[in-house]
């Protein structure tokens, strides 16, 4: 690449300014390498200068020119600019006049655009370049003074700007001015440097702003006077409502505001990139109430203002992203201002929302500042208001215009008709000018006077105003043209674009630029630019969207993607990739980051720990132990994999019932609406958001962006993946009954159940945790919630560094996204440039202000101009405008301003249209219109337009049908609805409905839909028409809009609504001239009205003058009145819109329509219709009066069906003489004649009967064929002489006499005669050649061909007989046979054809095993390798019991080992006191015994026996209750708690009675009077009275009374005795009270003295059952308390069952057990509380083996583990691993076989039983340790005590363990070991200050270090035990090893592992 050369200057010189930024921006351009040039020519030079000096005129990519700016600076340019400057005041003073020149602009722009900079770089080289220019003499041709004094003033400025930077001057704010004062006063200060934004500041009521008026009427004294009112006024016009809003906000907090909007308890999230934009999304909440889609709240483009400190401080932001589906859930994206986006936004903010389109009011105001005081254009006249206008300054005089064209509306030139960029398909109907055509409108001097050498109004078919408009709009720089309604303003408009286009050479000498249209809204610019394509396609429309199909093609964005990026000039089409790319990485990178972001806030996964890593979050030293780790997922095996479920499970339920008791805010249901009515808000909305949405992000080249994945950021684990592989293995376990992917679930749910429960582990302050992660040795050491919080913290820690990260790259996107911006202008640029029209909206030149600046277009037509505020149709216009043309009317709408002071007050609402009429600007006015109907036209002229005149056409306008009035005004007074609605606007049922009642009869009339629009100034009356629209189907189709976007548009018919009407006596708007003109000006035949008129007249003198007008044509009324069209003398008057379905129900009035129907003259019956009028749809319903035929019947139709032939029957005579009745409509001679008659038919000669009209020759013989055809058959047929009389083709169907193919027994064929008879298949008997018979068989099979299948009748040559088949061969004799076997000698039974070998031998083997003993296998079999002969072992059980062992574990099995094989008996006692029924192995002698087996037979406290296995606890009784009373019995299981009788109690006798219910307790005594019954047997009852009789009798029965003594008294004369009913037995009564009462320790029913029955039932003594039964309820509700406290779900099974490690150790018993809960399956299985607690214990017991066998394996291989698992993998186990293995897994089996549930004592021996397996292997490495270390007598004894404590007869209970570990923990100090806390290692370990790998063991584990390298190079002796310690040569000794212990390091300082960096460096820690 070379520096730019001289022709790419030269060629750059020629360009316009913004393509020369973007071309020296070039990559490639080689500007850079000219500026680092030292050696630069002074011709080049001096064209350099030049090309910067033009540049700096850009105005369309700002951006791109400071990139350019501060690249030069950076380069040093300026200093060689200074130098330079002395060459030429030297060598080329010739040149000095240009150089100077440029070098001027350049450093003037240079110092404005970067002023910071400027101050300190550029003094200096002025300095230089002024000494150069104060030593060239001044002439005309090198320098002047004036160049001279411009470089001081810059030095002057330079110095004052680096004051004001070094001191800020402030001025007072709170310096209070009188408004009278303000209009004359000198401003405060500079509005350029005025903030657009508001700030805090300008919320303050104590700070009055200061405001001039718009002089109206008056010159402003200079541009800046005239821009600084039009700035303030604009800027306080948006800023006081939310002032106002805020301050009614700060004093009453809860009250309605209607300035602003306000949301509270507003959150704000992270920035994300939406569309090109950094938008952060806003969360509302409590907007239930309010759809926030569906109204006019949050629209695109308001200004938000958020706080949190009731506005002491604010953040600006405006509506970016109002995304519909957001909006429902309170989501909003919200673009906040550049210098406040790195404010605090955390927390809840109030948010407060401005009414006002803030965007707009933004882009003119900086447009405002903008303006220069010296280039604002057409100043004579906007600000001095000069009345005399000129001409423009491209129109030489004498000019002569081609005016052909307004005649001859196709003719135009084509170059400005056809595009040069895009070749449109659709031709233009246009036509080049020909010459001689037209030739008196082809040379118009057209500054010459109208009356002079101008044509007349006729020849161009316009009228006078019109002309005289034309002519104004071509002549005068400034022409106003205001056109009243109707008056053609478009047309004309349409007529002065066509006329300046095709002539165009004219003002395009100078400056070849579009012609720029405005309008103020979307719709009029869509309407104006379609009545333009009718000319030219040279159209580029610039703004939102356009609804018209038409205008969609000359979209501007459409256009760029049409032309590409070939049609682009080359340093737009590089720039426009190199930004776009730029865009593109930081959007990645953002997105990467954001995704981080939201991770770290709301966890969805485990993050990668590279990613960690990579952004350095984790220390080093951490880092390092991770690293030791060998598994791919690191983070999730430290966080998920080593972790149980269970230990999370009750943090998790707790967190779960934290958050499920949040304090949420419920809000009212929102009410349901109607689809439709959303729809009409959409369509009125829309409007209003299409006019702020600007069509500027629609580019499909952005679509490449890549998408940005969750994978992107790298997880470990995600919950979904989690999710998704668990319903994977689940549909595999269901289809394939795959237990490892059973297995697998189990691991995966318990995944689940973590990482659930680590989302939400409660964080730790920071601070803590920085000091808790220095100080972390290891890792792997923390407890799950430590291991959750430390990585909780490792998140906060990367959310820090990705949001500090973003804020930086969010800077650089806005920057890229500005500089986008500009290459997209520079694109729509040079769109513009290549076309002859640019339509635009005001908001739309507003934002491009820039680009228009840079497009500078001479000629403007504003559209609307009447109705847009002054400052937007000033900053639509650029220095170079030197035509602007304005049509409008201000006495229609006029422009909109918030602030109604302002507007009234201070001018702000006076258009710039209506200053210059004002101030007496010469203007036009269109004079004729062409619209309304003169009775219409009436109501605005003379009142609103005097001058205007009524068009003939106008009068040929038709009456409205069905009325009688073409104008009326239908006065009410009913009120309006009281409260608004959200938009504060208003609607009125009265009104609505009389409207659509209005419409419905002009529908019925038969106007189109599109002849009538309804018209209302209010939305909410909007909204309340359509849905009354709805309900009427004949208004179908029919416009219904909200006036002001009705503007511009007109219809035949208008019915208006005005709304308002109210006590209070408001009519807000309607009382302004303007919109009172514009609804009552859209009509053209028919104008209806309806409002209170009395109303409007007391508050607007045009309506009392409009109200006075009406009355003298009596054209209002409190009714309408109704004329009918088909009877023109009914009037009906309507009040309301019920009656005009009363009065009017079809459009008519209420008489019968009477009119003679077409057809039949029938009298219509309808009412009164209005549509058919014809009747030609009309069926006439009256009895048809014609006569049918000349009998004179009449017609029995209805009158409009076809009367058809006469069908009455009638008697008629036949040709053939034959009377018969037929249809009166049908002639004889054509009636068949049905009567039967006898006729020959010829062909046979048969006599037959038939119908009178048949022909004999055709008609059928009826009688039989007696031909005999060839099989000797009869004929079966009818006669058929005329059909195959000869029989050829005839099938007999009679039985067939012939005999069967192959028959040997004469069996006749059974086919039909005509068919081939077949073989015989008849069954018979037949003798087969083996002489067997053999029955049904086939006749005609031969008996050769059968095979036989009885049995063999031949004997074998063995002599047996063949047991085969006949036809097989004989041989195989199975016949079972008994022979000696040669090599056995045994006798077997085997097959006769069987050669005797031991494989038949059932008999007892008689070899000998290897070890002498006899075989005990049979003889047949394989002898085993396994011999299970008893023998004695020599081994003792530590029950002294010598052991026998099968002969093959003789050898294999010594000592501990062989305990279990010892079948004595146990025969100790139980708990439950049976005797043990195990043996001595079996119940590990003694310490787990087998569970009892015998029955409990306990009696329960309800009295029932417990018929339970003993082993179990005794569960609640599961008989059925046994409790009744007189009324019913209890229907519950005896376990729970009965239900009271809540019937009257039934106790009663002649002395007392009980008033209780029967279940309580009787509220009488018992009675104690004997009872006066007497028994069967004659004798007194012996009980008492109202008690039931004893059935024994004193005398009858006297042995069985007193068989029982309990009191003494049973044998006493006087005796009484009580019944028992539940068990029958008679007790004497003080016997049994002594019973009953005694005190007893057992708790348990009160029962029967004589068989213990309990006792349920006993009226007598209730009280005393009562009082047992509430004790014994005690118990039972005790007892399921504590079973419902304690109760077991299977979620607590599966939390157990989901811990990795059980699956890991014990996979086939995890599977058994899942099966067992159903896990896995989606059908639910029921286990009942047995089952579930059985269950439980057996996962108990398997998690405390699993830890007992985890405990001996290595911890680095436990850490590594993935826990991903297959059934039959193997284990790498130690030597005690596979002992505690053996041990365990007879534990484990012994529990896994149990069905059900364990006593308490087999529950206490299991946990004492695993618990001595867990302290074995200590005890094991003491044993080993003290074989060869047993010098020490203490020692020994420590030895002796470990040998009576692991006693293996004696449970190892709790008090056991803790002796033996406080033993082993005393015999580290003689076998080594760290023997200290964690804590003192730590220390020991620092205090050292080595590295991991110094630390070493002694032979005896005593520990020691070495210091230096860690290399041992010397031996020495351990002071603890004196064993050699340390090496020689860096080796160390083969007994020495490794403390791992002390320092956690894998390898020795002196090793090659060391040096790969095997272990991590403990400084850090």
């Amino acid at each position: 690449m070379h520096p730019m050369g001289y022709k790419a200057l030269e060629s750059l010189a020629s360009q316009t300014p913004d393509l020369i930024v973007l071309e020296l921006l070039r990559t490639h351009s080689g500007f850079c390498l000219l500026l680092e040039h030292e050696d630069i020519s002074p011709d080049k030079f001096d064209l350099l200068v030049k090309v910067l000096a033009e540049a700096t005129h850009s105005q369309s990519n700002k951006e791109a020119l400071y990139e350019l700016f501060n690249k030069i600076m950076e380069m040093n340019f300026v200093d060689k600019l200074a130098m330079h400057s002395v060459t030429i005041k030297r060598r080329y003073p010739e040149r000095a006049n240009s150089f100077f020149k440029d070098v001027l602009t350049f450093l003037t722009a240079t110092a404005h655009a970067m002023t910071t900079i400027a101050i300190d770089k550029l003094p200096n080289s002025i300095d230089i370049i002024q000494s150069s220019l104060s030593g060239i003499i001044p002439s005309k041709d090198n320098v002047n003074d004036n160049m001279v004094s411009q470089y001081e003033e810059l030095q002057h400025w330079l110095t004052e700007e680096a004051k004001k930077f070094e001191h800020q001057q402030k001025y007072d704010k709170n310096k209070r001015r009188v408004r009278i004062d303000m209009d004359q006063m000198i401003p405060p200060d500079d509005f350029r440097l005025l903030p657009v934004l508001p700030s805090a500041l300008d919320f303050s009521h104590n700070q009055r702003p200061f405001l001039r008026k718009n002089i109206v009427e008056g010159k402003y004294r200079d541009g800046n006077h005239y821009l600084d009112v039009q700035f303030r006024l604009l800027r306080e016009d948006f800023v006081r409502p939310l002032r106002n809003g805020i301050h009614d906000f700060r004093s009453d907090t809860r009250k309605k505001i209607n300035d602003v909007r306000i949301y509270r308890r507003v959150t704000i999230s992270e920035p994300r990139v939406v569309g090109r934009k950094i938008c952060n999304f806003v969360h509302m909440n409590q907007m239930n109430r309010i759809k926030l889609e569906n109204s006019k709240r949050l629209l695109f483009g308001n200004l938000l203002c958020f706080s949190k400190d009731n506005f002491s401080t604010i953040i600006l932001g405006s509506v970016a992203d109002r995304d519909v589906e957001n909006l429902k859930k309170g989501i909003l994206g919200v673009e906040f201002e550049s210098d406040q986006e790195f404010q605090d936004k955390s927390g809840e903010f109030v948010m407060i929302e401005s009414r006002a389109y803030f965007m707009a009011y933004k882009h003119v105001l900086k447009a405002l500042q903008e303006i220069p005081d010296d280039s604002l254009p057409l100043a004579p006249y906007i600000v001095h208001v000069e009345q005399d206008v000129a001409a423009p300054e491209y129109l030489p005089i004498g000019q002569r215009y081609d005016l052909r064209i307004i005649k001859k509306p196709t003719m135009m030139k084509s170059s400005e008709a056809y595009s040069s960029l895009i070749n449109f398909t659709d031709e233009l109907d246009i036509e080049e000018p020909v010459e001689g055509e037209l030739m008196h409108l082809a040379n118009i001097p057209i500054e010459e006077p109208l009356h002079q050498r101008w044509p007349t109004s006729e020849q161009f078919g316009l009228d006078d105003s019109q002309l005289r408009a034309l002519r104004s709009a071509l002549t005068k720089q400034l022409a106003i043209i205001q056109g009243p309604p109707g008056t053609g303003k478009t047309f004309l408009g349409l007529k002065i674009v066509h006329t300046l286009l095709h002539n165009s050479d004219i003002w395009k000498q100078d400056n070849p630029t579009p012609i720029l249209v405005v309008c103020f809204t979307n719709h009029a610019l869509d309407q104006f630019l379609e009545g333009m394509t009718s000319y030219t396609n040279r159209i580029v429309r610039v703004g939102s969207r356009t609804k018209s199909e038409v205008i969609e093609g000359f979209q501007i964005n459409k256009l760029v993607r049409t032309i590409g990026g070939r049609g682009m000039p080359a340093s737009v089409r590089e720039r426009f990739s190199t930004v776009r790319c730029e865009l593109m990485n930081l959007e990645v990178e953002l997105n990467r980051l954001r995704a981080v972001l939201d991770e770290c806030k709301a966890s969805t996964g485990i993050l990668s720990l590279q990613l960690f890593i990579r952004e350095k979050v984790i220390p080093d030293h951490i880092r390092h132990q991770f690293e030791r780790v060998k598994c791919d997922r690191k983070l999730a095996a430290w966080l998920l994999y080593n972790v149980s479920p269970q230990q999370t499970a009750s943090f998790a339920s707790s967190s779960k019932q934290k958050h499920s008791n949040d304090n949420i805010e419920q809000q009212p249901p929102t009410k349901p609406s109607d689809d439709k009515d959303d729809d009409d808000v959409e369509e009125l909305l829309g409007m209003e958001e299409r006019d702020r949405l600007l069509d500027v992000g629609d580019d499909d080249r952005n679509d490449d962006t890549p998408m940005l994945t969750s994978s992107y950021i790298g997880y470990e684990v995600r919950d979904q993946e989690l999710v998704m592989e668990l319903t994977e293995l689940l549909q595999k376990y269901e289809t394939d009954e795959d237990e490892a992917a059973l297995l697998q679930c189990n691991i995966i749910a318990g995944q689940r159940e973590v990482l659930q429960y680590g989302f939400n582990v409660p964080e730790i302050p920071t601070q803590k945790m920085e000091e808790k992660e220095d100080k972390l040795v290891n890792v792997w050491n923390l407890d799950p919630i430590s291991r959750w919080q430390m990585y909780k913290y490792w998140l906060r820690k990367l959310a820090s560094l990705a949001t500090n990260t973003m804020r930086v790259l969010d800077e650089k996107y806005k920057s890229k996204a500005r500089a986008m911006n500009e290459v997209k202008d520079q694109e729509y640029l040079h769109c513009m440039r290549n076309t002859s029209i640019v339509g635009m909206t005001t908001t739309a030149a507003a934002q491009y202000n820039r680009v228009l600046k840079d497009l500078s277009p001479a000629i403007v037509v504003v559209e609307e101009a009447a109705e847009i505020l002054e400052s937007h149709i000033i900053t639509s216009l650029t220095a170079n405008c030197k035509h602007l043309v304005m049509i409008g009317d201000h006495q229609q709408l006029r422009p909109s301003a918030t602030v109604y002071e302002l507007a009234t007050k201070f001018g702000l609402e006076t258009s710039l249209f209506e200053r210059m009429i004002k101030n007496g600007l010469a203007y036009e006015t269109l004079e004729y219109q062409h619209r309304m109907r003169p009775s219409i036209s009436r109501l605005l002229v003379p009142a609103v337009y005097p001058m205007l005149k009524d068009h003939p056409s106008v009068h040929k306008s038709p009456s409205i049908k069905g009325l009688t009035k073409d104008v009326f005004f239908i006065t009410h007074e009913i009120n309006e609805r009281a409260d608004s609605d959200d938009n504060n606007s208003h609607e009125n049922l009265h009104e609505a409905e009389l409207v659509i009642g209005l419409c419905r009869h002009l529908m019925l009339q038969g106007y189109s839909p599109n002849d009538v629009t309804i018209l209302t100034p209010y939305s909410g009356q909007f909204f309340l028409l359509r849905k009354l629209q709805r309900q009427q189907i004949a208004c179908t189709g029919v416009r219904i809009s909200v006036v002001d976007n009705f503007q511009g548009e007109e219809n035949d018919i208008i019915l208006l609504s005005l709304v308002r009407s109210n006590v209070e006596g408001i009519v807000g708007f309607l009382s302004t001239e303007n919109r009172i003109c514009v609804a009552l000006s859209r009509a053209k035949h028919g104008l209806y009205v309806t409002g209170n008129i009395k109303l409007m007249s007391e508050k607007s003198v045009l309506w009392k003058k409009i109200e006075d007008d009406l009355s003298s044509r009596n054209c209002i009324g409190n009714s309408l009145t109704l004329q009918c069209s088909n009877h023109p003398d009914q009037l009906t008057a309507v009040t309301s819109g019920k009656e005009f379905i009363i009065k009017s129900p079809e459009g008519g009035c209420q008489l019968v329509c009477g009119k003679p129907l077409p057809k039949c003259n029938h009298c219509c019956p309808k009412i009164c219709h209005m549509q058919d009028l014809n009747h030609d749809q009309y069926k006439c319903q009256v009895p048809c009066p014609k006569i049918l035929c000349g009998l004179n019947h009449q017609c029995p139709k209805k009158c409009y069906q076809d009367c058809g032939p006469c069908m009455v029957v009638v008697k008629k005579k036949l040709p053939c003489t034959h009377i018969h009745n037929i249809e009166c409509h049908i002639d004889p001679k054509r009636h068949p004649c049905p009567t039967v008659v006898e006729k020959v038919i010829p062909h046979c000669q048969h006599k037959v009967n038939m119908p009178c009209h048949k022909d004999p020759k055709t008609f059928p013989c009826p009688e039989k064929c007696d031909t005999r055809v060839d099989c000797g058959h009869m004929c079966r047929q009818k006669c058929h002489a005329t059909q195959d009389p000869d029989h050829l083709t005839y099938n007999c169907y009679e039985k067939c006499t012939r005999i069967n193919t192959g028959c040997t027994q004469q069996h006749p064929c059974l086919k039909k005669c005509y068919e081939d008879c077949g073989a015989c298949t008849v069954k018979i008997k037949k003798v087969l050649p083996c002489q067997h018979a053999l029955d049904n068989v086939e006749c005609a099979l031969p008996v050769e061909n059968i095979q036989c299948k009885k049995n063999c009748k031949r004997n074998l040559p063995c002599g047996h007989h063949c047991k085969k088949l006949c036809h097989e061969k004989c041989g195989d004799c199975k016949v079972k046979v008994k022979r000696t076997i040669p090599s056995c000698g045994h006798e077997a039974t085997m097959p006769c054809s069987e050669t005797p070998t031991v494989k038949f031998c059932d008999g007892p083997c008689i070899k000998l095993l290897s070890c002498g003993h006899p075989c005990k296998r049979l003889c047949k079999d394989r002898c085993t390798d396994e011999c299970m002969e008893l023998v004695s072992s020599g081994n003792k059980c530590p029950n002294h019991h010598d052991i026998q062992l099968p002969c093959y574990l003789l050898r294999k099995v010594k000592g501990e080992d062989a305990w279990q094989y010892c079948k004595k008996p146990c025969n100790k006692t139980l708990e439950c006191e049976h005797t043990c029924i195990g043996e001595c192995g079996s119940c590990f002698q003694g310490r787990l015994h087998v569970a009892c087996n015998k029955p409990c037979k306990r009696p329960l406290v309800c009295g029932h026996i417990c018929k339970q296995p003993c082993s179990t606890a005794c569960p609640p009784c599961q008989e059925p209750c046994r409790w009744k009373c007189v009324h019913s019995k209890c229907g519950q299981k005896c376990g729970l708690q009965c239900t009271p009788c809540k019937e009257p109690c039934e106790w009663k006798c002649e002395h007392s009675k009980c008033d209780n219910y029967c279940g309580d307790k009787c509220s009488r005594k018992p009675c104690n009077h004997p009872c006066k019954k007497v028994l069967k047997c004659g004798h007194p009852c012996i009980g008492f009275c109202g008690d039931p009789c004893p059935p024994l009798c004193r005398e009858c029965n006297n042995d069985e009374l007193t068989d029982i003594i309990l009191s003494g008294n049973e044998d006493e004369p006087d005796a009484r005795f009580v019944l028992l009913e539940d068990c029958g037995h008679t007790i004497e009564v003080e016997g049994l009270e002594g019973w009953l009462q005694q005190e007893t320790a057992e708790i348990r029913m009160k029962d029967c003295p004589k068989c213990r029955s309990t006792i349920y039932n006993n009226r007598r003594y209730q009280h005393i059952i009562l009082q047992t039964y509430q004790v014994v309820m005690k118990v039972k509700n005790l007892y399921n308390k504590h079973k419902n406290k304690n109760k077991i779900t299977k979620k607590d099974i599966e939390l157990i069952l989901q811990n990795p490690k059980l699956c890991y150790y014990w996979p086939t018993e995890i599977v058994n057990l899942s099966k067992i809960l159903g896990f896995g399956k989606k059908k639910h299985k029921y286990l009942n509380e047995g089952e579930l607690q059985l269950s439980h214990f057996q996962a108990q017991v398997l998690e405390k083996a699993a830890n007992v066998l985890q405990s001996c394996d290595d911890e680095e291989e436990v850490q590594s583990r993935h826990y991903t698992l297959n059934m039959k993998q193997t284990r790498n186990q130690t030597k005690e691993g596979k002992r505690l293995k053996q041990n365990l897994q007879i534990v484990v089996d012994r529990i896994m076989g149990r069905t059900l549930i364990v006593s308490p004592q087999m529950m206490k021996e299991v946990s004492c039983e695993i618990q001595r397996q867990m302290i074995l292997p200590p005890y094991w490495k003491f044993q080993e340790k003290v074989g060869v270390n047993i010098t020490s007598d203490d020692l020994q004894n420590m030895k002796g005590k470990l040998e009576v404590l692991m006693d293996p007869t004696v449970i190892f209970d709790e008090e056991l363990d803790r002796k033996v570990r406080m033993l082993l923990k005393e015999s580290e100090k003689y076998f080594g070991g760290l023997g200290i806390s964690e804590s003192e290692r730590v220390m020991i370990v620092q205090a050292m200050g080595l590295k991991q790998g110094h630390w070493y063991k002694c032979p005896n584990d005593h520990i020691y270090c070495i210091g230096e390298c860690g290399g041992a190079v010397m031996e020495a002796k351990c002071p603890y035990c004196t064993a050699t310690i340390g090496g020689a040569s860096h080796r160390l000794r083969g007994d020495n090893t490794l403390a791992s212990e002390m320092d956690h390091a894998r390898h020795a300082a002196w090793s090659q592992h060391y040096n790969d960096m095997g272990n991590f460096n403990l400084n850090n820690i």
